[in-house]
């Protein structure tokens, strides 16, 4: 546009040129004065018009630079020729898709940031200076940190958890951790990955707990291991008691009181093998769970009625989605154990419901039990009563895994053991069923 008014001034200088210069110079030189006059006008409004697109092109630029894409030129510059309009046009385009990006970007990075946090998996994060740049919040339960960023990851190690400093040379392998709290021992898969970032040596460190799945394993093994035992001495036991029912019969035909005896302890023997295997049998049956809602508090006072206990709770009902049965069956076994322990004195069983988790402990007066016992007391067929089975903490554990809860058992610091199982308590049935109370007592 500035090209065409140039040529036309040039074009009115040169018939200016032509015509007045010979006859006219006064009006040749008034004409020439003021046609440089417009040119300087036209030059100088375009360079102001241009200078103006450029101030704006490079404001926009520095939000661009500052990580601010979400500024959009205005174009509304009086005017502007066609290609100061397309350049405007294209950086809104290139603004547009750039904010788009991050936005995607943001919402990913939130979502992979609520996966990480949300997971199981401890997981670390280590520069190349010992350092670490990440860590989720099972790993600062894991280490009972606030936070860990900005920590020394060997010093981290040494201090708070030693032993799996002592697997640092590997890179993928199951290992086994002892918590000193809880004198308890978890199974780890631990995996370490070396990578790049920014062109600098970083270390990423997962640790997956596989307790409860090990747990789970077992348990199927155990299980299938019943399941065939009890096939064959079922097999065996039916026609040897058919056949000592016989021999009975005929010993008292024959009046041989030796041969009756002979018999009669052969049925007794055969009884209590019987009742062995019905014992083992309830592991192998035991079946998924059916959860209602159910007073708990309800239930246990019930049992109170058959079994003497203490009990403590600061709620008169607390509502529990659950098999009633089984977990009905979980706290006579846990009792009995306790009340066997020490008959001397009421076993407590105390009850705490607190961030949307429920806890259940039970707790004897006896002598406890040795650490090396803990470790193997969820074993089936592991036991230290001279008539026990080694298949009731078992059973327990299995519903409780079935619950997604968790069992542990420790020695109380004041004597005797103490058994705590955890259940994932859900918060708006409890709610609901205290809002019911409330309406009951108003009416």
């Amino acid at each position: 546009m500035l090209i065409v008014q140039l040529i036309f001034i040039n074009l009115a200088f040169i018939v200016s040129f032509t015509l007045l210069l010979p006859s006219s110079p006064w009006l040749f030189s008034i004409s020439s004065i003021l046609l440089i006059v417009l040119a300087a006008m036209r030059y100088q409004y375009y360079h102001r018009q241009t200078h103006q697109i450029l101030q704006t092109l490079r404001h926009g630029l520095r939000n661009l630079q500052d990580g601010d894409f979400s500024i959009s030129l205005a174009d509304n510059i009086a005017n502007k020729s066609q290609s100061q309009s397309e350049v405007l046009a294209l950086f809104n385009q290139v603004t547009d898709k750039l904010r788009q990006e991050k936005q995607s970007l943001y919402q990913r990075e939130l979502l992979l940031d609520k996966v990480v946090n949300a997971s199981d998996v401890v997981t670390v994060l280590v520069n190349h200076r010992d350092t670490i740049i990440f860590a989720n919040r099972a790993a600062e339960h894991f280490f009972a940190q606030t936070s860990m960023l900005g920590m020394s990851w060997q010093k981290l190690l040494k201090e708070n958890m030693p032993e799996l400093g002592q697997h640092d040379d590997k890179d993928n392998a199951i290992i086994q951790l002892m918590f000193a709290e809880t004198k308890e021992e978890h199974s780890w898969h631990l995996s370490r990955h070396h990578l790049k970032l920014h062109g600098s040596r970083h270390q990423l460190t997962l640790l997956k707990p596989i307790t409860q799945a090990m747990h789970q394993q077992e348990l199927q093994t155990w299980k299938k291991v019943i399941r065939v035992i009890n096939h064959e001495l079922n097999n065996s036991i039916a026609p040897i008691s058919s056949m000592c029912h016989s021999g009975n019969i005929l010993a008292e035909r024959l009046n041989e009181p030796q041969l009756i005896r002979v018999f009669a302890t052969i049925s007794k023997r055969i009884n209590k093998l019987a009742e062995f295997i019905q014992s083992y049998s309830q592991l192998a049956r035991l079946s998924r769970p059916q959860k209602q809602p159910f007073n708990l508090m309800k239930t246990l006072v019930q049992l109170q009625e058959l079994y003497q206990f203490t009990l403590s709770c600061q709620k008169q009902s607390l509502i529990f989605s659950g098999d009633e049965s089984q977990i009905e069956q979980l706290l006579i076994n846990l009792i009995k154990n306790a009340q066997q322990a020490c008959p001397e004195q009421a076993t407590e069983v105390s009850v705490e419901s607190q961030q949307n988790q429920l806890r259940i402990t039970v707790r004897d007066f006896g002598a406890g039990m040795p650490v090396e016992i803990l470790t193997k007391a969820f074993l089936p067929y592991y036991s230290t009563k001279a008539d026990g089975s080694g298949i009731g903490l078992s059973i327990c554990r299995e519903i409780s895994d079935g619950h997604q809860g968790q069992i542990t058992l420790n020695n109380h610091p004041e004597g005797g053991l103490q058994v705590e199982v955890y259940f994932p308590l859900d918060v708006e049935l409890v709610d609901s069923a205290l809002s019911d109370n409330r309406n009951d007592e108003t009416e």
